[in-house]
């Protein structure tokens, strides 16, 4: 078999020179190194389908990637500064506490926590002074019935939930202040709601108060006694007193007080010592069907529409009716409300659920206090037929409860400018109108 020429050229590059005795350049030397110089260079590997490869920096520094938008957390750019802090924290040497050391702190906790269980519940601070004071329409004596303070109560461990519930059976009662006067001095004061508005219902003759939140306080008496310049300085509280229900407005009293008809209840006249009773001073309608008398001869019962007014002998007057309930409205700040439907119902406590009352409630808070001071009285009969009639005579068409503050504006504008004023409709304030009493 003839060899190829591969396999010749191969056997002669094995094939040891006889006349130099030295291996030629191009020859290979079996177990030999290479020149470094002379080493084949890496080529780089070959790319195969499928396959990728990702070219690095020779330089030998790493290079930092930059993070891409997706997948990033919005906190990560607020973690380094907590992450910065937390290693600042970890690198402050901490002092090493003795064992005993940590166990005398932990007994003297201990101790502290003892001691003061033991002052509170002691004697030092018992409250053995217990002052409840009484407010507008709760008397101190109704107050005083319906706390009850336990025997070895301190002033560090009164219970503070346990009075407010007591005092709060009471509907006029929104909360209740306690003061401590170290060291054996409690002082408790009801706290009342803020009257809005008081209705006067003309079918049962009996007045409600209402509080700011639209809810049915309580009904209030309708037999107080004025000064010469109408502020009230003797009534006989509200009708109820203490706790009431829907049985309030029939008139039956729950601590003695007069109910609101005056039923099996009598009203003592503080300024002139006269005692009147409930069923004969009680007006239904403006009609007054009793008489008024001190033992000694008429003291000038006057019966107006608006119930029954009796002038006393050191000046005063007591009023009854519709006319107790102006004076009570104008003390509390409200607006007084009549005409209202004899199918309103009224309990304590309850939400006020009838439209028109709650339309007169919305003036009442969108009035500016000033213009309520002026106002006698608010009519309900619609809420489309809303009136005021104010002191001063003048009666204006209010209608349905917007742009109250607009309203209020051109009423006033209007009776500053003109003279003789007798009646003003802004029903539509932008389009008013008005009418004066002809010069005489």
């Amino acid at each position: 078999m003839k060899p190829t020429k591969r396999g010749s050229a191969k056997a002669a590059a094995l094939r040891p020179q006889a006349s130099s005795g030295h291996v030629a350049p191009s020859s290979k030397v079996i177990g030999s190194k290479m020149p470094a110089a002379t080493a084949r260079k890496r080529t780089a590997p070959r790319m195969t389908p499928g396959r990728s490869l990702t070219s690095v920096p020779t330089s030998g520094h790493k290079v930092a990637s930059k993070p891409t938008s997706a997948g990033r957390s919005p906190l990560s750019a607020l973690a380094a500064p907590f992450a910065f802090l937390g290693n600042v924290i970890s690198r402050i040497p901490r002092p090493h506490l003795p064992g005993k050391v940590v166990a005398a702190a932990a007994g003297a906790l201990v101790l502290v926590a003892v001691v003061a269980i033991v002052v509170v519940n002691s004697a030092l601070f018992t409250a053995t002074n217990v002052i409840v004071n009484g407010s507008e329409h709760i008397p101190q004596q109704t107050a005083q019935q319906l706390i009850k303070v336990p025997a070895g109560t301190t002033l560090l461990n009164v219970n503070e939930s346990a009075i407010a519930s007591s005092l709060e059976s009471n509907p006029w009662v929104s909360g209740v202040t306690i003061e401590r006067e170290f060291p054996d001095t409690l002082v408790i004061t009801p706290t009342e709601w803020d009257v809005s508005a008081i209705a006067y219902i003309t079918a049962s003759d009996v007045a409600w108060a209402i509080s700011s939140d639209n809810k049915w306080i309580s009904p209030v008496s309708l037999t107080v006694t004025v000064d010469a310049d109408g502020n009230i300085v003797s009534d006989s509280g509200s009708a109820a007193g203490s706790t009431l229900g829907s049985d309030a407005a029939s008139g039956d009293a729950a601590d003695g007080t007069d109910a609101a008809s005056g039923d099996d209840a009598t009203s003592e006249d503080q300024a002139s010592g006269t005692e009147t009773s409930g069923d004969d001073a009680a007006a239904t309608d403006g009609d007054a069907s009793g008489d008024t008398s001190d033992g000694t001869g008429d003291q000038g019962a006057d019966t107006t529409d608006e119930g029954e007014v009796t002038n006393n002998p050191d000046g005063t007057q007591t009023l009854t009716g519709l006319a107790a309930a102006q004076a009570l409205a104008r003390r509390d700040g409200a607006v007084l409300f009549t005409d209202i439907a004899s199918d309103v119902e009224p309990v304590s406590g309850q939400e006020v659920t009838s439209e028109v009352i709650l339309a007169g409630l919305e003036y009442a808070r969108g009035f500016s206090s000033d213009f309520i001071a002026q106002i006698k009285e608010i009519s309900l009969t619609s809420e489309e037929a809303i009136s005021a009639d104010l002191d001063s005579g003048v009666e204006v068409s209010l209608g349905e409860p917007t742009d109250i503050a607009l309203k209020e504006r051109v009423v006033t504008r209007l009776l500053e400018q003109e003279q003789g004023v007798t009646y003003i409709n802004v029903r539509t304030p932008d389009n008013y109108s008005f009418r004066s009493a002809p010069d005489s």
